[in-house]
């Protein structure tokens, strides 16, 4: 009579601590993978976020009049007036009384609304205040003329060049929020940061001592700024660093 024998327990303890360290292993490599999964897709995400912040703020600011970008709130903002048209008036314009209009040569509007008329500009400080220098509010524009509140210009371009541009626009960093805010006041000192904003990404930072750096702003140099900007999701950070130069056409 053949005998039947079963597992001993020995046996049944050690294959279930074999089984046991076999599914240990199995987990560890599927939390790993997923985990690698998840930090590239985070990676990927930061990238994305980034690259699409720098090139908008890039590619306002090369759309920006000369002499209009300026360093507000503490830092956190890079304000500019953007470039609605541009064109050469046919006669220069007085510099010790005021006058409303221009005669130009044939120019269109073909970007942001003109609500500003800006002549000889070589500073903010021209540009923005109470009572710019350089700076005077658009009544009327046709093809070959602006007709704008009496204003005494300072001085007039070495081109005879005037400038038509919008409201004020700014890219701020504000609580770890990268903000773009537009139909400002070029009278104020600073970015109302409570006004109404787009928001353009969460869980940034500036990743230098500053967000913003303007550089070069002379009538012989170009106006060089730079953009230092971080993101940051899940453990992740990806850093940005750009430079943008802008041509002075005063």
């Amino acid at each position: 009579m053949r005998s039947m024998r079963g597992f001993t327990l020995i046996e049944l303890i050690t294959v279930i601590v074999i089984l046991g360290i076999v599914s240990v292993i199995g987990s560890q490599f599927i939390v790993s993978a997923v985990e690698s999964y998840d930090q590239s897709q985070n990676r990927a995400r930061l990238a994305a976020t980034g690259r699409q912040a720098i090139e908008r703020i890039s590619r306002q600011l090369r759309g920006a009049m000369p002499y209009s970008l300026r360093i507000t709130n503490g830092g956190d903002c890079l304000q500019f007036l953007p470039l609605a048209a541009g064109g050469f008036y046919l006669q220069p314009v007085p510099t010790d009384t005021a006058i409303s209009s221009i005669e130009t040569s044939p120019f269109t509007v073909d970007f942001d609304q003109a609500e500003y008329l800006s002549i000889g500009a070589l500073s903010p400080l021209e540009i923005y205040g109470a009572s710019p220098d350089s700076l005077a509010v658009v009544a009327s524009v046709a093809a070959t003329q602006v007709d704008f509140s009496a204003h005494q210009w300072q001085r007039n371009s070495e081109s005879q060049r005037f400038y038509l541009v919008g409201q004020p626009q700014a890219f701020c960093l504000v609580n770890s929020e990268l903000r773009f805010y537009q139909d400002l006041d070029p009278q104020d000192g600073a970015v109302a940061l409570a006004a109404g904003h787009s928001l353009m990404a969460r869980n940034a930072s500036a990743s230098a001592a500053d967000p913003f750096v303007i550089s070069g702003n002379t009538a012989e140099n170009n106006f060089l700024v730079s953009i230092n900007l971080g993101f940051s999701e899940g453990g992740e950070r990806a850093e940005f660093f750009q430079e943008v130069a802008l041509r002075n056409v005063p």
